[in-house]
């Protein structure tokens, strides 16, 4: 596989495409679910569902169908009825205990590929049912090995539900714990899960959520330096989020400022410096980042409504496409339009310009 996207993606057709599956019973949930008020035996009604429902998954012999046990789980996780605080509760509670207690039966299981498929598919359902008490869950994996995992893991705890869920003053040690996990994983994690991580620090609403946008940012620039970046589309929902916030009253500005021009002008570069080296593909990503940054970044920053990165690019003149470059970012001989600090050179004197970039590998 030669790509996160292509497993994620094998995997998520793998589980949509349903044959026929013991269905599990719903019509007694159903009932409940129909309830204003629950009594002892409904809260064991939606306990004892919950385990037939998880069980299924974990028996499934055809992973073709997985999906149907998921879905009937999901359509079931919610009273039709009002106001209904009772039902959200109990499901909450038994989702937690019997997710939790499936995923390590999953771990355990043999071959190999089957313990996957069932941690992947469990984690799925997590991510579906976007409850917040099974953050905690789905955290235990955003370190694993396993890429895929990881990446579902990390998706249940970034989704936009969840990162709302987060965004409640009640849940800020919640959210402090997701923070702290994922600024754990950023080193070792691959673009598409980055991705994820970065779109959830542009909408957490505590502080710590910049400093984990900071680094990402941070380990986006060092792969443009040693020419080992990937997927370098994604970094213009960086450049968007870092911009979002160079708009507004960021309390980082500076370093958030310095983090936009550096990993900008990394990508300039690489598309000027790169261009006997890197593929229709590469250069494709490049240039979409380049001009949805000036499209959708530069005029709310800069307050100027026009630039001419796309009409460089449409022509095909490099120095003209350089010039852009300095005089948005900086030439060494004086800052660009953006005015931005990239902190001192070895003088101690301040840097007008980003870093350059270092020639291309000769392999």
């Amino acid at each position: 596989m030669k790509s996160l996207s292509l497993v994620v993606g094998i995997i998520s057709v793998f589980c949509v495409f349903s044959a026929s599956v013991r269905a599990v019973d719903s019509l007694a949930i159903e009932a409940v679910r129909a309830k204003s008020v629950l009594d002892d035996a409904d809260l064991k009604t939606i306990d004892d569902f919950v385990v037939k429902a998880v069980a299924e998954i974990l028996i499934t012999e055809d992973f073709s169908s997985i999906s149907n046990a998921r879905a009937i789980i999901v359509a079931n996780s919610a009273s039709t009825q009002p106001n209904q605080t009772q039902f959200a509760e109990q499901f909450s509670k038994s989702a937690q205990k019997h997710i939790s207690t499936a995923l390590l039966k999953a771990e355990g299981m043999t071959p190999a590929d089957r313990s996957f498929k069932l941690v992947t598919n469990l984690l799925m359902l997590t991510d579906a049912l976007a409850d917040i008490r099974l953050a905690e869950v789905a955290l235990k994996y955003v370190d694993s090995k396993n890429e895929v995992i990881r990446y579902w893991a990390v998706h249940c705890v970034t989704n936009p539900e969840i990162t709302e869920k987060l965004n409640n003053p009640k849940a800020i040690d919640t959210a402090r714990q997701v923070i702290k996990r994922l600024d754990e994983v950023v080193a070792t994690s691959s673009p598409d899960t980055l991705g994820l991580i970065a779109s959830f620090s542009g909408s957490i609403k505590i502080p710590e959520g910049e400093s984990l946008l900071l680094k990402v940012a941070d380990r986006r620039i060092a792969s443009y330096a040693d020419w080992t970046v990937e997927r370098e589309l994604m970094d213009s929902k960086i450049l968007q989020i870092l911009g979002d916030r160079m708009a507004s009253s960021s309390a980082s500005k500076e370093a958030v400022g310095k983090r936009f021009g550096q990993l900008l002008s990394y990508v300039f570069q690489r598309y000027i410096k790169g261009a006997e080296i890197l593929d229709a593909g590469q250069k494709g990503q490049l240039v979409s980042v380049l001009v949805d940054t000036e499209q959708s970044c530069l005029s709310k920053i800069t307050g100027k409504p026009r630039f001419n990165i796309k009409k460089a690019i449409e022509s095909g003149d490099i120095s003209a496409l350089q010039r852009e470059h300095n005089n948005l970012l900086g030439d060494g001989t004086k800052a660009g339009e953006l005015n931005l600090n990239y902190g001192n050179a070895t003088d101690g004197s301040p840097l007008k310009s980003p870093l350059p970039l270092a020639d291309p590998p000769k392999n």
